[in-house]
């Protein structure tokens, strides 16, 4: 089907669930994927203008041969994103909603290390709750109505309700498998001098 929707990207995500290590499978089922996977990115079957890309948290999981030259190659790492990371994606992430002139996304930054793209996103929308709940007490109360903007205050409260995703003991985990495939001590070392922002 790639072949006749070319040029296209074919994306697999969670890819160490698809084609892990041959040999671990009593029913022999997923040997059997990975041979024909293998077979695909041989070129059996033409794979020109046809783009693979897969990710997976868990590249010690994968079949080594799939990660030989002409497969898949070539790795790029994509670490929790760091300070200045978390900095644009906190403004893509209010792009498009009402902002109290007071909100600091700088100090915001500083206080969600360890964050992913998915947890400040989660906080964000803690702060826009807080918002929506202001809005429906002030419709019991006499007066003006009140603008629905997203305060420092807001974001600050969302911060004490809003946790990284991953616990320390998997983060140092997964350093430790990230470390080893860098050192190149199990397939090739990640892409020098490329980076990807997990978000």
């Amino acid at each position: 089907r790639a072949q006749r929707a070319k040029p296209c990207i074919l994306f697999f995500d969670e890819f160490d669930s698809l084609a892990p290590r041959r040999g671990h499978d009593n029913t022999g089922v997923t040997d059997r994927v990975v041979n024909q996977f293998l077979t695909q990115l041989d070129g059996i079957e033409s794979l020109v203008g046809v783009c693979v890309i897969a990710a997976t948290s868990r590249p010690d999981l994968l079949d080594p041969a799939l990660l030989r030259p002409g497969r898949l190659d070539r790795q790029i790492l994509c670490p929790l994103p760091n300070k200045d990371d978390r900095l644009e994606i906190l403004k893509i992430l209010s792009k498009n909603l009402d902002l109290a002139p007071d909100v600091d996304f700088e100090e915001i930054a500083n206080y969600t290390e360890h964050f992913s793209g998915a947890d400040l996103q989660s906080l964000m929308y803690t702060a826009q709750m807080f918002t929506i709940d202001v809005i429906e007490a002030a419709m019991n109360e006499p007066g003006p109505s009140r603008d629905a903007l997203i305060t420092q205050e807001y974001l600050k409260l969302a911060l004490k309700k809003t946790r990284p995703s991953l616990p320390s003991q998997e983060r140092m985990k997964y350093d430790r498998i990230y470390k080893k495939f860098v050192k190149g001590t199990s397939i090739q070392d990640f892409e020098a001098g490329k980076k990807a922002t997990l978000a």
